[in-house]
């Protein structure tokens, strides 16, 4: 979109936005998959079509892995949001992987973590990792990591038990 770069430089005489730089391909597939994952996917009542349906958006998601219904997992960039085996999320769950002038970061969640009802997650600038078999409390705020085995509730979420 070379044209949009110039018309930004030459006319208006600032900075291109970043997406001057996406392709046609681009500009075009990003709100059809936007749709998809905020309105489509989220509301289908089969699971395993629901994993499916997420994977095919991009997101690396791993085998025996369960996403409730009505989740939101940002979908900017999908290669940075990785599910590992054996994760459980429940219904309601927010997941961010960007904020303004930030960089895109990861959220990782390893194998056999399980997430509660309506917890939001929200990134910091290194990104967010849910250890290895850890619970997170129904409607808690995870801006940290969590340690593998531990138990975090609250707003924002705090290690409450370690196994």
């Amino acid at each position: 979109m070379r044209l949009i770069e110039l018309y930004y430089e030459r006319v208006l005489d600032r900075d291109p936005p970043y997406y001057a730089k996406y392709s046609l391909w681009t500009i075009i597939i990003k709100p059809i998959r936007k749709f998809f994952n905020i309105v489509i996917v989220p509301n289908i009542p089969f699971l395993r079509l629901r994993v499916a349906m997420y994977r095919l958006i991009g997101f690396k998601i791993g085998k025996r892995t369960d996403i409730g219904m009505k989740c939101y997992i940002d979908e900017i960039d999908p290669s940075k949001f990785i599910l590992e085996d054996d994760v459980t999320i429940s219904c309601n769950c927010y997941f961010t992987c960007h904020g303004k002038g930030q960089g895109h970061t990861p959220i990782v969640i390893k194998e056999g973590a399980y997430i509660g009802m309506r917890v939001n997650e929200i990134k910091n600038k290194k990104g967010v990792t849910i250890g290895k078999n850890a619970i997170v409390g129904a409607g808690s705020l995870v801006v940290h990591d969590v340690p593998d085995n531990a138990t975090v509730a609250g707003v924002p979420a705090k290690v409450i038990k370690q196994r």
